[in-house]
């Protein structure tokens, strides 16, 4: 059964080419075998999906051809729509009649709701990671994010953005709970699927990280749990107001 159709959504302008922007570009110019093991083959068909759109490989508003992928993974078409099924149930992607599946595009407004829930849950994720994180886990975290001060720009900036990703899923996988996990791994897709990288720029960003990382040192739920709520809603309210500002432009 094929996933949901979306009710409200415009269907995105038809691709240049026929072939799903050639296949994603050889999925991205890889020449990747997505071949899947048939043991749990629905399972595996959805974790590989959700790791080409946290890798950036199905990029914001790109068409998924199950046809294509179907055949690159050696399976039939109804495992791959299954799996795009549960996706389009976490709102990931999106089904238009007689277009195609897309992945999603998120707009400012979206994202700031989205960021609504990430400050509670990622708030729960820091107070209990307090509890577990070792010193050594701290100083890698802190390493990651380079030294305060320093301009970034260009390849400096892209290794940040994914250094702040893996921080902020590092402490759900430290914090050690099932339900928080799955809670934040649908929340998680949405947020790869979004299309405009970071929020706000890392010279806003890096103290921020540096006070939950103090947090965490000191081993201090309290302080750990305020850093990352004030840190994720500083970047909710700074997508509010450039939502309001394009729905005020666009009157």
């Amino acid at each position: 059964m094929p996933p949901r159709t979306s009710s409200n959504a415009r269907a995105p302008e038809p691709d240049a080419d026929t072939g799903a922007g050639q296949f994603w570009q050889s999925v991205r110019t890889g020449a990747l075998s997505l071949a899947i093991q048939h043991e749990n083959l629905e399972d595996k068909i959805y974790a590989r999906l959700q790791a080409l759109i946290v890798e950036r490989k199905i990029l914001p508003g790109e068409r998924i051809p199950p046809d294509h992928l179907a055949r690159e993974m050696g399976v039939s078409r109804t495992p791959i729509l299954n799996a795009l099924k549960r996706l389009a149930q976490e709102r990931v992607v999106e089904v238009f009649p007689r277009r195609g599946i897309y992945l999603r595009r998120f707009t400012k407004r979206e994202m700031a709701r989205l960021f609504a829930v990430r400050e509670v849950l990622e708030g729960l994720s820091a107070r209990l990671a307090a509890c577990q994180i070792s010193p050594a886990e701290v100083d890698r975290l802190r390493a990651g994010f380079g030294r305060p001060g320093r301009a970034l720009r260009g390849a400096a900036i892209r290794r940040y953005s994914e250094h702040d990703r893996y921080f902020h899923w590092r402490l759900v996988e430290i914090a050690a709970n099932e339900h928080l996990t799955a809670a934040m791994n649908s929340v998680r897709m949405m947020f790869f699927a979004y299309q405009d990288g970071l929020v706000r720029p890392p010279a806003e960003t890096l103290p921020e990280h540096q006070a939950i990382l103090e947090g965490l040192r000191a081993r201090d739920p309290d302080a750990s749990e305020t850093a990352m709520r004030l840190h994720l809603r500083r970047s909710m309210e700074r997508l509010e107001q450039e939502a309001e500002a394009k729905e005020a432009g666009a009157e």
